[in-house]
């Protein structure tokens, strides 16, 4: 059964009442943006209980260690094959320096496991951060970032796989790697993503796109992808023809396509590469918008940096916008942060002009994901935003959904009661990340500063059905009979408790019927609480 979202449902009751060597190295050279979990050094769940009505799911902490220390640059997955197993990660300081952190749940989000913190090969580098997640449609889980000392040049950039639900997982294999040179690249900021697609030539090939600081100066965008031979990934390949590249982000398309975009710095433009080959050759550079960045205009509240970055994904559904992409980003309107959307129909070739997708203008909105339903082909859309606090500082996630290709967005809603305070941390991040789910429904993880100067976490979001019409509720002897008009779904739940505001209990899991009986015995005095949910094949 597939959930349309967030479920709009009658409710009646039955009574009237009711910073290291490498980054000051690589800061003083360009004026492209260091990944911040090399310049910076280390340092209650609010919610009432769910109902079925909510549009979004509990405020769940990914990261299970009981320190204060900090989580930050959220990166989140899903599998294709079943959703309910999600794996997100961060920058994770519980060990004192940073680790690439990375959480899985079995279950939908519910719950999470510490499933991988780790700093590449043993005893070799001193951090590790910039942690991405993806699954393959084979289900194996891939776990990137990037690892470095502090004290000198040393890097890396690396992977690790899992092929047990994050049980147990590969050794840390290389994708490039610079120890004991004396004038080492870096390798910063990389992002992934694998191909999900079971009819695609290179269905479960693993993508990683990154930029490499040169040690001379210059950071342009590499590339490798999973090979499955005897040197599990291929060689670096340069795509970008620029040197004032950063925060590259790839996808995969419905043939095996493979697209990643980049802020070009010294041009001020959003580009775009493609591949038609699995990765092994890439074209031209393509300018599809420019941008203004986030991290150049004052921050009103607190000192972490706020970087701007493109994202990009494509729609693999069966659906009429079948290959369409999408892509997002963050840039300053003048005054402050707005999250943008351009959509392309044609591959990349022309794209639509930017949108902003969401109706508050006049406070911060930035670090925004996207993701395409792989099953509805919807547009699901997260970020940050301000717009709550009448002095423009504390913050918490909202989101929107598009049904109809990045034309309309339903009107934004926050996925979290917790506001946010950035000012107790120098360091958030770099971005926070989202996901597709099943039941037409989409997963975004951000840092959130609750508990301490921040942890992992993440819900889930969706949009609301057509709510069942008119349900009327009539005293039957010492039960209650309940009846509704239809509207266009397979069937229908029935929810009842005792109390207004929940919690709720199950009465009928699925019924095609607009009618039931409650033969649970009431008094005279008792109150009784209906909602009827509509749910489609």
């Amino acid at each position: 059964m597939l959930r349309l979202a967030m479920i709009c449902s009658l409710t009646l009751a039955l009574s009237t009442s009711f910073a290291s060597q490498i980054g000051k190295r690589l800061a003083q050279q360009s004026r492209v943006p260091v990944s911040g979990v090399v310049m910076n050094e280390p340092e209650l769940d609010l919610r009432a209980p769910q109902t079925p009505y909510d549009d979004y799911g509990p405020n769940v902490k990914m990261n299970q260690d009981a320190t204060t220390r900090r989580q930050n640059e959220i990166t989140m997955c899903a599998w294709v094959q079943n959703p309910n197993i999600v794996m997100g990660g961060s920058n994770d300081y519980r060990n004192g320096d940073a680790s690439g952190g990375f959480y899985v749940s079995t279950d939908g989000g519910a719950t999470f496991s510490d499933a991988l913190v780790t700093r590449g090969p043993a005893g070799v580098f001193e951090a590790a951060g910039d942690p991405v997640a993806a699954i393959a449609y084979n289900g194996t889980l891939f776990a990137n970032y990037i690892c470095f000392d502090r004290t000198t040049d040393d890097g890396g950039l690396y992977v690790q796989s899992s092929t047990d639900d994050g049980a147990t997982w590969s050794a840390p294999l290389v994708i490039a790697e610079h120890i004991g040179n004396p004038t080492p690249d870096f390798e910063d900021k990389p992002y992934a993503c694998a191909d999900i697609v079971p009819t695609s030539p290179y269905v479960n090939t693993h993508y990683v796109s990154w930029t490499r600081f040169y040690w001379l100066g210059g950071s342009p965008i590499y590339f490798s992808r999973s090979t499955g031979g005897a040197t599990p990934y291929s060689a670096p390949l340069r795509i970008s023809s620029s040197d004032g590249c950063q925060f590259s982000c790839p996808c995969t398309g419905p043939n095996g396509e493979v697209y990643v975009v980049w802020f070009d710095y010294y041009t001020g433009m959003i580009q775009l590469d493609r591949s038609f080959d699995g990765g092994v050759t890439f074209g031209a550079d393509l300018n599809v918008a420019s941008f203004n960045d986030v991290w150049g205009i004052p921050n009103p509240c607190g000192t972490f940096r706020t970087p701007s970055y493109p994202v990009i994904t494509c729609d693999l559904s069966a659906g009429p916008r079948r290959g369409w992409l999408y892509l997002s980003w963050a840039s300053d309107n003048g005054s402050d942060p707005d999250v943008w959307l351009s959509t392309s129909s044609d591959g990349g070739t022309t794209w639509t002009a930017p949108v902003i997708v969401h109706s508050t203008t006049d406070s911060w909105q930035w670090w925004q994901w996207i993701a395409v339903n792989p099953v509805s082909g919807d547009l699901g859309v997260a970020w940050l935003d301000r717009r709550d606090d009448a002095n423009d500082c504390l913050y918490r996630p909202y989101a929107t959904i598009s049904q109809d290709g990045g034309v309309t967005f339903a009107p934004e809603f926050p996925i979290s009661t917790v506001m946010c305070d950035p000012t107790i941390t120098n360091f958030l991040g770099d971005y926070n990340g989202a996901a597709f789910r099943h039941n037409n429904s989409f997963y975004y993880g951000w840092v959130d500063t609750r508990n301490d100067v921040g942890d992992a976490y993440s819900t889930w979001f969706r949009l609301a059905p057509p709510a069942p019409q008119n349900l009327v509720v009539i005293r039957d002897g010492n039960g209650a009979r309940l009846h509704w008009n239809s509207v266009e779904a397979a069937t229908y739940e029935v929810y009842r408790s005792d109390l207004p505001g929940g919690p709720f209990v199950t009465l009928v899991a699925a019924t095609p019927d607009t009618f039931l009986t409650d033969p649970t015995a009431v008094t005279a005095t008792d109150e009784r609480y209906y909602q009827v949910v509509a749910v489609e094949d």
